[in-house]
């Protein structure tokens, strides 16, 4: 149980800086290892790990707040200042969720008796079984000195994260292995994660164009208006509310928040809402919005952690809800949107 709510503390900590493949690799990198000696489930890991960062997501310089912000042209403390407390809620019932997940484990594995020598074997085995050309001891003070660097500069935002990350690997990669067959082997080795999730950016990419060009974004929305009566039209903050939901899930942020929002934001205008709650409204699905298939980093967790796409998404669906429906309620319960 600890162990799962430490994971979310973490998780909630690095995501304080808006991004999600940051976020994952820090978390699982330093959490997985845990989850296997203890013969945790991972799914678990993946599970609370996504649900905290949907919830950090929020944050004003995160994609979700500051594109709601950007296509309204409102105010960010306008829009963002009475979203903490709604942020605060998601946050207790992330940490709810890791509670009960983790006395499920607590209960299901009962209390283990860790046998550390064989622990040691285990890793000594390991470690014989790691070709030699490629440890490098000697450079463990400078290895962690340039990933503290990164991991203060990603926070920090003082460059674009791709460029951060490629200028780091890059210093890495000719410190480390300075010869060039080394090199090739070393990123032989990764080449089929990084493969997978730069032809997801692109297909993601594809699909994003293909919305906004062909103006299908702007019919989905239209039609969503359509059927919605119009004594239901001062409710239209809850209403945006509980409809992010599905269709921050099949949507990209663009298409939804410049396509979407602006013309939801001017129907409900009409009806003596303001765009403002609007804005708020639009985010509070992101908790859903985090496990779309769209996103990157997305499968970067699921790959990460070594567990099946589907099975986690089954796995984090209902708690995933029970996010959103706890913001929209504290949202509600605050005056963050009007009902």
């Amino acid at each position: 149980m600890k162990v799962v709510l430490g994971t979310t503390i973490l998780s909630s900590l690095v995501a304080l800086d808006g991004d999600g493949t940051t976020t994952y690799i820090i978390t699982v990198s330093a959490m997985l290892p845990l989850y296997i000696r203890l013969g945790m489930n991972p799914l678990i890991l993946t599970c609370v790990s996504m649900m905290a960062f949907g919830v950090m997501n929020i944050l004003p310089w995160g994609g979700p707040t500051a594109r709601a912000i950007s296509a309204l042209k409102l105010d960010a403390n306008e829009v963002f200042l009475p979203l903490v407390p709604v942020m605060l809620g998601g946050i207790l019932w992330v940490l709810f969720t890791a509670y009960v997940l983790g006395k499920k484990e607590r209960k299901r594995l009962g209390v283990l008796d860790i046998d550390m020598s064989q622990h040691f074997l285990a890793q000594e085995q390991l470690a014989v079984a790691v070709e030699s050309d490629l440890k490098r001891p000697g450079f463990i003070w400078f290895n962690l000195l340039l990933t503290l660097s990164l991991i203060v500069a990603l926070i920090m935002g003082i460059l674009p994260l791709s460029v951060l990350f490629i200028m780091a690997f890059a210093l890495a990669l000719l410190v480390n292995y300075p010869n060039l067959d080394i090199q090739k082997k070393v990123l032989s080795t990764h080449a089929d994660s990084v493969v997978i999730v730069v032809a997801l950016i692109f297909a993601s990419g594809v699909f994003t164009g293909i919305l906004s060009g062909t103006h299908m974004v702007d019919e989905m929305a239209n039609s969503l208006i359509s059927i919605i009566p119009e004594q239901l039209g001062s409710s239209f903050a809850l209403i945006t509310a509980i409809t992010s939901l599905p269709l921050t899930y099949v949507m990209a942020n663009d298409p939804y928040y410049f396509g979407v929002v602006p013309i939801i934001a001017k129907t409900a205008a009409a009806y003596g809402v303001d765009p403002v709650e609007i804005a708020r409204a639009s985010v509070l699905g992101q908790p859903i919005h985090a496990m779309s298939p769209l996103i990157a980093s997305t499968h970067l967790l699921v790959g990460m952690a070594k567990v099946d796409f589907g099975e986690h998404q089954k796995f984090i669906l209902k708690w995933a809800i029970g996010t959103c429906a706890v913001m929209i309620i504290v949202a509600l319960l605050t005056g963050a949107i009007s009902l």
